[in-house]
């Protein structure tokens, strides 16, 4: 392995990590860009988009985990709100999903079909998954892995796409 492997592995990397806490930075126009210009190899994407989607998305979870252990954030009393407002329904709504998110049978296949997919947004599966009580190595691994099928399906298509039109 070359020094420029690592080297695409790395950039790869810090963007996915970058892309993974700011969702406007998209993962899909990376890959796209980088094997188009063939500045990366679709495995070296793929790797490094995964690795950094995983460990920003642990950085999520994390935080929001554990954020209300901080000193600074002290959580507000919620107020009870009249039955058939949109705060009751929102509320119900969030319960649910929390509810499902944290459910044995549920919890992984959602986020495993989030990663991979994109559908439910894995940002909001991920503060989800943060308030519930699923095992975070299991969510590490899980979110991990499903990036990275979506990643290299995605840099494989781009890469035969590329050099069908070439």
């Amino acid at each position: 392995m070359t020094g420029r492997f690592w080297y695409e592995i790395a950039s790869a990397f810090g963007f996915g990590v970058v892309s993974s806490l700011v969702p406007i930075l998209n993962s899909e126009i990376f890959i796209v860009g980088s094997l188009a210009s063939g500045l990366l190899g679709p495995v070296e994407v793929a790797i490094g988009l995964a690795l950094g989607h995983g460990v920003g998305k642990v950085i999520m979870f994390w935080a929001v985990r554990n954020g209300r252990r901080l000193k600074w954030f002290a959580p507000r009393p919620k107020k009870p709100v009249p039955d058939g407002s949109w705060r009751a329904r929102w509320r119900r709504w969030n319960a649910r999903a929390a509810h499902l998110v944290e459910s044995p049978r549920w919890g992984m296949p959602i986020l495993i079909f989030s990663a991979v997919t994109g559908i439910p947004p894995v940002y909001l599966v991920v503060i989800y998954a943060a308030t519930t009580k699923m095992k975070f190595g299991w969510f590490s691994l899980w979110v991990t892995v499903g990036f990275f099928i979506r990643c290299y399906a995605l840099a494989l298509a781009t890469h035969w796409g590329v050099h069908l039109v070439m």
